[in-house]
């Protein structure tokens, strides 16, 4: 069987692609990524992101070895010693509606990938590597350092310079794509699942609670008027902390709709 091809405007998106039209999920495929496209790294726009894709069972591409090592650090501690440099009828047609959106619950969250408790010093250097090879290839000033403690069971590596903020882009976009891509290139160079987090300056935790304070007002609003009310797109890691944070609210349920980059999450009064 001969590969299919895939573009999207980043890996992950092109994944995604490949996820729907193929109906298999990501476990079922081998993924050879061709071009990472300028979107992947920057945002500044430029080619689109290209994938080769196999069903599994199809030859494998080994992905390149990094050549550079990373060393930890204490995120906590100063001074700290840098580790690297530089994703019919009405009940039919109801039906049909309801096909298309996928319910997304505090338990489909936590059954999603096992927490992990200590660090996995094989995947810590490899992430390193790929991380230093990458930001290397961008000309951009940012190091990378290894926070001592874990994050719902991922490796956490943080990235700071004068141009870290280049590495976040519109909402997290570019951060989110920069993760899923070294999460895929580690976990293809292991041959088991990297669990890691990528942050820059903390704009995770502000995202967090940023989001957590609008899915609570939102929530509120909803409840209040009893009209449902849609949010913005998001990601997944995003539209995971929307869930969670309501997951215990009994006046509003939570779902998400659309497909890709414009899935949202749509808070509904209770019944």
């Amino acid at each position: 069987m001969n590969p299919r091809i895939f573009k999207g405007r980043t890996v992950e998106e092109a994944t995604e692609e490949a996820l729907k039209t193929l109906n298999e999920d990501l476990e079922n495929l081998e993924i050879k990524i061709i071009d990472t496209g300028r979107n992947g790294i920057l945002g500044l726009g430029g080619h689109p992101a290209e994938i080769e894709v196999y069903i599994l069972g199809e030859p494998k591409s080994e992905p390149e070895k990094a050549k550079k090592p990373i060393r930890k650090t204490n995120k906590d501690t100063k001074p700290r010693k840098k580790a690297v440099s530089k994703k019919s009828d009405k009940s039919e047609k109801k039906s049909n509606e309801d096909s298309k959106i996928k319910r997304e619950s505090k338990k489909d969250f936590e059954k999603e990938i096992p927490m992990a408790t200590e660090k996995d010093p094989e995947i810590e250097e490899a992430v390193g590597k790929i991380l230093n090879n990458l930001i290397n290839s961008t000309g951009l000033d940012a190091d990378v350092y290894v926070r001592d403690q874990m994050e719902e069971g991922s490796i956490v590596f943080e990235l700071e310079g004068k141009d870290s903020g280049l590495l976040i882009g519109r909402r997290g976009e570019t951060l989110s794509s920069l993760e899923y891509l070294v999460r895929l290139m580690a976990s293809k160079a292991l041959d088991k699942r990297a669990n890691i987090m990528i942050d820059v300056e903390d704009y995770r935790l502000r995202r967090k609670e940023k989001l957590e304070n609008i899915a609570i007002k939102t929530a509120e609003k909803v409840s209040k008027t009893g009209k449902r009310i849609t949010l913005e797109p998001m990601s997944p890691a995003d539209r995971r902390i929307v869930h969670m944070t309501l997951a215990e609210m009994k006046n509003v349920t939570t779902q998400s709709r659309g497909e890709g980059l414009h899935r949202k999450v749509v808070i509904n009064p209770a019944d």
